[in-house]
């Protein structure tokens, strides 16, 4: 939180020094909110946005390894987010899916543009985004990272809501079913029936109650992963950074010289 002080100049206005029983206390600075997702409300009008990294990691009895990395930032409307900006980078493609590869992703309201190797091959000159039929904010990618949207007022409240507290940290779980009807983000990123499979989290916040790290845990066969290379006990493991909390933010879409829409 950036606090504004004025102390530094009372003395480039005083002739002399004031009478010690003329002195006025100064003004307590305003108390962050205790509830976090108060406090998360009072930073997410319109127009202002957060920041936002993250990285993916399968992990089973061999080890932990590295799947991708995602950085972006989400920008307020009056009411959820109002738009998104993310890039993608894969880090290990044995774990997912060949066709898929990095990517940048930007949404506005409920239009998403996708920039990516897949989609990029057979588009007319001089386009290199697409349009999608419908809103894909977390791209083609989105079901192998993250489900749970920390800076989501609806996805904050369930955590915190079923969560145990020790000082500035949540700790619990929620099942896929719970965060898809909890969660406008999660019901865009999950695909299929969601069930009752666990997501395990623990959710740290600053001074300010505001979101500062996020860490989920579930089983990697429970969200998108599958095939003969998962083995029961693998897990898919998230850790999402959140910083620049109330900054101003604009996201555009991309210049419509650029976009494909299946029309042309």
């Amino acid at each position: 939180m950036k606090l504004v002080v004025a102390a530094l100049l009372a003395g480039a206005f005083l002739a002399t020094p004031a009478p010690a029983a003329a002195a006025t206390p100064a003004p307590a600075a305003a108390a962050a909110p205790a509830d976090p997702v108060a406090a998360l409300k009072s930073r997410s009008g319109a127009g202002k946005g957060v920041r936002f990294t993250e990285v993916a990691s399968y992990v089973e009895l061999a080890g932990k390894s590295e799947l991708l990395t995602r950085r972006g930032a989400f920008q307020y409307g009056k009411s959820g987010f109002a738009a998104s900006d993310i890039s993608v980078k894969h880090t290990e493609k044995e774990r997912v899916h060949t066709f898929l590869d990095d990517e940048r992703v930007i949404t506005v309201g409920k239009v998403s543009y996708v920039r990516n190797k897949l989609l990029g091959e057979g588009l007319p000159k001089g386009k290199t985004w697409t349009r999608t039929h419908r809103p894909l904010p977390a791209g083609l990618t989105a079901f192998y990272t993250q489900p749970v949207n920390a800076a989501e007022p609806e996805a904050l409240k369930a955590l915190v809501k079923g969560a145990k507290r020790s000082g500035r940290t949540y700790t619990g779980s929620i099942t896929f079913e719970q965060l898809a009807k909890a969660s406008p983000w999660a019901r865009s990123v999950l695909v299929g029936e969601q069930d009752d499979e666990v997501i395990r989290y623990t959710l740290t916040v600053g001074a300010d109650r505001l979101p500062r790290q996020l860490r989920t845990t579930y089983l990697a066969t429970a969200h998108g992963f599958g095939g003969n290379s998962t083995s029961p006990g693998d897990e898919v493991s998230t850790r999402t950074v959140y910083e620049g909390w109330g900054h101003r933010q604009t996201i555009k879409a991309p210049p419509a010289s650029q976009v494909y829409t299946g029309k042309e």
